[in-house]
């Protein structure tokens, strides 16, 4: 019998073909359903948001936490995959500090892993030479696919580029989740930046929350007239997949008029809130905060010199990427 099913599988066009079809189709939705089952829109919205704490983190500079997701960025380029990894691992010892509760890190694992593995498998599939070698090689019922299969050179590509999305999403996350939307205004001054790339950056700080509160006080009121959103607990029956897909795509009109309304509103009173406060009339603002220099931002800015010495040396020891 099991040779039976490998040589039905393996070697014959329909089962290679829906072999391919998994590949394909099926194992991308690993990443969703993950996102589904352990983080939710409820989970997103509260990792996504600012949350008050007496940590080492919360207390740095808000210019310092600023400055560290775009530096972080530019050594992730800089440097080849292998040193990118270990870069990932030094930005971990903020989340050390922090110290997270244990439910926020399984949120953010699903967040910042699953996006690394799906970019991982993608490649595996699409980055792929004739001279490749292919792990599964489609057949001619898959031609349509544009790949040639899964190969072995596309799924190490992946995991080059994959180092890069683990160091950003960690080091910008860090960033969302310690500092204030309003620092981000106050500290964007403070470094000489435009006020308007200020008021930018704290709106996509905003953006999100603000989208998924929205999101799920719609989705609350349209449950207290009758609307079902519960999510199956055997996602493994397709009719009560099915049904629940269904579900949603006939909610989809009522929820996005009412939070596309609720957008516009929002985005004409921070205009007029903008407005009100003269943004951009004066080259420099004033404020009433006086920020100062403690000895956790010194120890931070002797760390950032360090990070950024330690790159130069690996880079003209041939650990760079260029």
């Amino acid at each position: 019998m099991p040779h039976f099913v490998d040589h039905l599988m393996l070697h014959t066009l329909v089962g290679r073909t829906a072999i391919a079809w998994a590949i394909s189709f099926l194992v991308p939705l690993i990443g969703p359903a993950l996102f589904i089952r352990f983080v939710g829109i409820r989970g997103l919205r509260n990792v996504l948001t600012y949350e008050p704490s007496h940590s080492v983190i919360h207390r740095l500079d808000p210019r310092l936490k600023l400055l560290y997701p775009a530096l972080i960025g530019v050594l992730s380029v800089l440097l080849s995959w292998r040193w990118v990894y270990v870069l990932f691992g030094l930005t971990l010892i903020p989340w050390a500090l922090l110290r997270p509760s244990l439910v926020r890190v399984r949120i953010l694992a699903v967040i910042v892993v699953a996006p690394a593995l799906l970019s991982i498998w993608s490649q595996g599939l699409y980055y792929t030479t004739p001279k490749d070698h292919l792990i599964f090689a489609y057949p001619i019922t898959m031609a349509w696919a544009g790949t040639a299969g899964l190969s072995t050179a596309g799924l190490v590509y992946g995991a080059h580029e994959a180092a890069r999305v683990l160091v950003t999403a960690s080091a910008a996350l860090i960033f969302v989740f310690t500092t204030q939307p309003s620092d981000v205004v106050w500290a964007t001054t403070r470094l000489l930046v435009a006020q308007r790339l200020g008021l930018a950056l704290s709106v996509g700080v905003r953006f999100l929350p603000n989208l998924f509160e929205r999101l799920n006080m719609v989705m609350r009121a349209a449950e207290v007239r009758g609307y079902d959103f519960s999510r199956p607990e055997r996602w493994w029956r397709p009719r009560a997949a099915v049904n629940y897909a269904r579900r949603m795509l006939q909610a989809l009109p009522l929820l996005t008029v009412p939070i596309l309304v609720g957008s516009l509103r929002g985005c004409r009173q921070m205009a007029l809130v903008a407005d009100s406060r003269a943004l951009g009339v004066t080259r420099q603002r004033t404020t009433y905060r006086t920020v100062a220099l403690g000895l956790a931002d010194g120890i931070a800015l002797v760390c950032g010199v360090l990070l950024i010495a330690g790159t130069a040396m690996v880079i003209g020891l041939g650990g760079g990427r260029f």
